[in-house]
């Protein structure tokens, strides 16, 4: 309330205060909203960069296991039977189906411990061999030729036809590495002492049809039924080694989801031994294993890039994978440019309300001074009423108020100066009639206005009407007026008096908060579309990815299991264990998947999706839920049934967080082009004694349940069930106006 003993000038400072306090406070938040927003915006890159990046090494170190257990699986078909011939060999290497089922794995192969002594009939009983190949092997000799203590001779090959030249070579002594043979020796003699899985360590150069890199890992093979349990025993029954040669490109292809891998790079690089301290720091010198783009030479520092290095243990190695990608890739362009539509946006608003107030302080401060010194000259004397009547056309002038004088029983008309100035009409020239007047207002607001001065006749209330007009020179004005009916000592209509104010500017700041309204109810749907998006993609890559790596790992165990049979009742009773607890983490990322993108509610619809949903919150905490409706013929929009379904999932987390419920109801039923959905429980409900309390802890809930709504043009209501509990309620249009069908 104003103070009585405040003073016009006073008040008019006060006024004055205004748009400098709207732009002390407006500035600094868009700013500080900018800030927020452009990081926000850099978080969310820089997680989807990380997400894809740990994706990455996990398919990696997934596929590292499978060819891993392949290896694990034919030395178990070595110690099962004591003499596993080519053909053997051979016939379990084509069912595993490594081509098709294992990106990357190129090479399987046996290698065969000779001792030097048994060199030449090694080499007599291979050349005899026709259990693959009728002709034999006439010209079979262990390479590279010389006298050596042992051999280490790779005698089985799969496919033999794609990997002939290394058919007898000596792993002891292989020229494709680049390490002294007494290295080589070392690292095939560690190989059989430890009995553990082994890496290369170094990538090999395969010459074939294409020059690519390799690498290898070998497990040692030990003679069917011998004691393995130290170094000595594993030194007498070891019988060679089994081994995977793999593409290092093949291996990485396909890691990234398909829009990724067109911009990050990702480097590989040897670390060093796992058992080495030094390994577990950054070494000093890395091997190159693998680049993406090696045209960008070595990875370094890049400060306009998003950067991460991930280690992966392989067969007693340890391998750093680094990830870059430029930040500009990762951000899209509407996100960054958010940022800045909310700055500008924001100093433009601030600036706007600061000229609207400083117009109105302006504006008022003159008019209450011409206002005082009006009065003062009145009182006195009356001889000053014509100063004082332009005084007062100032004060019009200067509120841009106007005033109109009509007389219907002669229809004269008196117009105040400053409403000649409205309308754009010199004094002068311009005759004010009804007609002429009339002529002036805009063809489409013309005949409401004059409903408007005759229900005010008809009735002798006060009225008031917003219309426009349309001056001389053919711009539009926007005017508001207020008007009262006077009449005689009997009643009868005598005049009409009303004022007319210029409010043209305020409806343009009026549109111009309703267009920047509408803009962030655009950007909260995009917020919530790229959510879902975000969501369906998680799912599918769930599925696509790790649910096809657990079926191949249960066909593996499936494998392990047949090849075991009940030779080892211990090791049968690990593997069903295995595949119970591979079933229940497949069921557990099911249910993820059915989380984060219900396939219910893309398959069949809402109502069967809000069905299932139901049941396993039912089954989850005990709480009783029903939902009535059914399937209509024409399904709404999808971004109207995900909402709903959302909102229902939001509205059962706060029954079963704060309602102390026992039954929840739902009904959803389809109306007049509009889908309405109540979800209503029989809790404690919203009390407006505890309406603090209600805010702290479903308040977050019902903000985010209206946005969702309104997102979508709907509208959202929350309510007191009577005789306790609570009910919200959500209307939405089927389809928006360019789906809408007629009829």
């Amino acid at each position: 309330m104003t103070d009585p003993e405040e003073t016009p000038s006073q008040r008019t400072r006060r006024w004055a205060v205004l748009p400098w306090l709207v732009l002390l406070i407006g500035v600094p938040a868009s700013i500080y909203l900018f800030v927020v927003l452009n990081q926000a915006v850099e978080e969310v890159a820089r997680s989807r960069f990380e997400r894809e990046a740990s994706e990455a090494k996990g398919l990696i170190e997934v596929r590292i296991h499978f060819y891993a257990d392949i290896l694990y699986g034919l030395r178990a078909l070595f110690a099962t039977q004591p003499n596993v011939s080519r053909l053997d060999f051979h016939r379990y290497v084509r069912s595993l189906d490594l081509k098709q089922r294992y990106p990357g794995f190129d090479l399987v192969n046996f290698a065969a411990y000779v001792p030097g002594r048994e060199r030449a009939r090694f080499e007599a009983a291979v050349r005899r061999d026709v259990s693959l190949d009728a002709r034999g092997y006439p010209d079979f000799a262990i390479k590279p030729p010389g006298e050596r203590p042992d051999y280490h001779v790779m005698v089985y090959l799969e496919p033999m036809q794609d990997f002939r030249f290394a058919f007898g070579l000596d792993l002891g002594a292989n020229p494709a590495l680049d390490a002294a043979p007494k290295t080589l020796v070392s690292l095939q003699h560690s190989a059989r002492d430890s009995g553990r899985l082994t890496a290369s360590g170094m990538p090999i150069r395969i010459k074939g049809a294409k020059e690519y890199v390799g690498l290898a890992m070998r497990l040692a093979v030990y003679r069917a039924g011998a004691a393995i349990d130290t170094v000595e025993q594993r030194r007498a029954a070891y019988v060679g080694s089994v081994g995977a040669g793999f593409n290092v490109e093949h291996l990485m292809k396909g890691t990234l989801h398909e829009g990724m891998a067109q911009y990050m790079r990702f480097i590989l690089y040897d670390a060093g031994s796992a058992s080495d301290p030094r390994s577990t720091a950054a070494p000093v010198q890395e091997r190159l294993l693998f680049d993406s783009d090696p045209r960008k030479g070595a990875a370094g520092e890049d400060h306009d890039a998003f950067t991460r290095v991930l280690p992966i243990e392989v067969g007693g190695r340890i391998w750093r994978i680094h990830f870059k990608a430029p930040r500009s890739a990762l951000i899209e362009k509407v996100d960054a440019l958010s940022p800045w539509v909310v700055l500008v946006g924001g100093i433009l608003t601030s600036l706007l309300l600061a000229g609207l107030f400083y117009s109105l302080a302006s504006s008022r401060g003159r008019a209450l001074a011409i206002a005082s010194e009006m009065t003062s000259h009145l009182r006195e004397s009356e001889a000053s009423l014509t100063e004082a009547h332009a005084l007062l056309a100032d004060a019009q002038k200067l509120a841009g108020v106007g005033c109109c004088h009509y007389e219907p029983g002669n229809g004269r008309i008196v117009w105040s100066e400053e409403l000649f100035h409205i309308h754009g009409v010199d004094p002068g020239t311009f005759a004010p009639t009804y007609e002429s007047t009339m002529a002036l207002v805009h063809p489409e607001d013309r005949s409401s206005w004059a409903r408007a001065l005759e229900r005010a006749l008809a009735s002798g209330a006060p009225f008031s009407s917003e219309f426009r007009i349309v001056r001389p020179d053919r711009s539009v004005r926007h005017l508001r007026s207020l008007g009262e009916v006077m009449h005689d000592g009997g009643g009868t209509v005598t005049s009409m008096l009303w004022s007319v104010l210029d409010i043209t500017e305020q409806k343009r700041t009026e549109d111009a908060l309703r267009a920047s309204a509408e803009q962030l109810t655009a950007l909260s749907r995009r917020l919530v579309e790229v959510q879902e998006a975000e969501r369906r993609q998680l799912s599918r890559e769930l599925h696509d990815r790790v649910g096809q790596n657990l079926t191949a790992l249960s066909i593996n165990l499936d494998m392990l299991r047949t090849s075991l049979g009940d030779a080892n009742a211990k090791h049968a009773a690990r593997l069903r264990d295995s595949t119970a607890l591979l079933e229940s983490t497949a069921d557990s990322i099911e249910d993820v998947m059915s989380e984060l993108r219900p396939p219910m509610l893309d398959d069949y619809g809402l109502y069967p999706a809000l069905n299932w949903y139901a049941r396993r919150f039912a089954e989850r905490t005990g709480i009783e839920v029903e939902v009535f409706g059914s399937d209509t013929s024409e399904r709404p929009r999808p971004e109207i049934e995900i909402t709903l379904f959302r909102i229902a999932q939001e509205a059962l987390t706060n029954v079963a967080k704060h309602a102390e419920a026992s039954r929840v109801r739902i009904d959803l039923t389809h109306a007049n082009g509009h889908c309405v959905m109540r979800v209503a429980d029989n809790g404690i409900g919203i009390d407006t004694a505890r309406l603090g309390d209600i805010r702290e802890r479903r308040g977050l809930g019902m903000v985010t349940m209206r946005e969702r709504t309104q997102a979508v043009g709907g509208h959202f209501t929350a309510s007191t069930v009577p005789g306790g509990g609570t009910e919200i309620a959500i209307e939405v249009p089927v389809h928006d106006d360019t789906h809408t069908h007629s009829g």
